[in-house]
Order: structure tokens, then sequence, then C-alpha cells
């Protein structure tokens, strides 16, 4: 066998490795992925659907989690404070995210406040 020849097999089986490694970590579960943050953009966007949050939407946005996961989504703005979902149990897993959002706590009133999910299994 020519060198040449070897050295184009290892390349391939390094190749073929290389690219068996990289799909297989795509696929791959994992316990520890993100899950709270493409939730929060989610409910985010069924709470706020044109940018100002508002408390009717909180329990469809619920649905808005992983499949296996639940989600528990709170909206505040100064001391009101809206909820929907099951707080997680004390020995549950779960993941929080949250950003800040202007919330409409009456008609023609728009408050800065705080959305925040809590993902949890």
């Amino acid at each position: 066998m020519s060198p040449t020849a070897a050295l184009a097999a290892v390349a391939a089986i390094g190749l073929g490795l290389s690219l068996y490694a990289t799909v297989f970590a795509g696929v791959a579960p994992t316990a520890d992925r993100e899950v709270a943050d493409p939730t929060l953009a989610r409910v985010h966007d069924i709470v706020a659907p044109a940018g100002v949050a508002t408390p009717a939407g909180l329990d469809e946005a619920r649905a808005a989690g992983p499949d296996g996961w639940s989600v528990r989504v709170e909206l505040r703005a100064g001391t009101a404070h809206w909820a929907a979902g099951d707080t997680p149990a004390p020995d549950a897993a779960f993941q929080t995210a949250g950003r800040r959002v202007p919330v409409r706590t009456a008609p023609g009133q728009v408050r800065a406040g705080w959305l925040r999910v809590v993902v949890h299994r």
C-alpha cells in the first residue's frame, strides 16, 4: 500500500468518526439542556403579542413548555402579581428565566413589569 493511500484511508476514518460524533451529539438527549430561555421567548410571544404584556394570556402560555415539563408563568407590575401553573415541588428539577416587560394594568395604563417562567418536571 502506498503512503498516499494510507493517509487517505486514515483521513477518511477520522472524517467519518468526526461526522458520527457531531450527529450523535446533536440528537442525544441530555438532562441539562436549556429549556427556560426558549420557553420564556414562547411565553412572551403569547402574553405580549403586541409588545405589552397582559395577564389574560397566562393560562394559555402554560402550554408553551417542552414535552415532559410543566410551566409556571408569573407576571408582576408594581405591587400587582399574577401567576398561572403549579409551583414546583421542593425536590423537583427546575429552570427559571425572566425578563422586563411593559404590563397593561388597566385600560390606558402601562407599567414596567417582570415576566418569569419556572419550567419543572
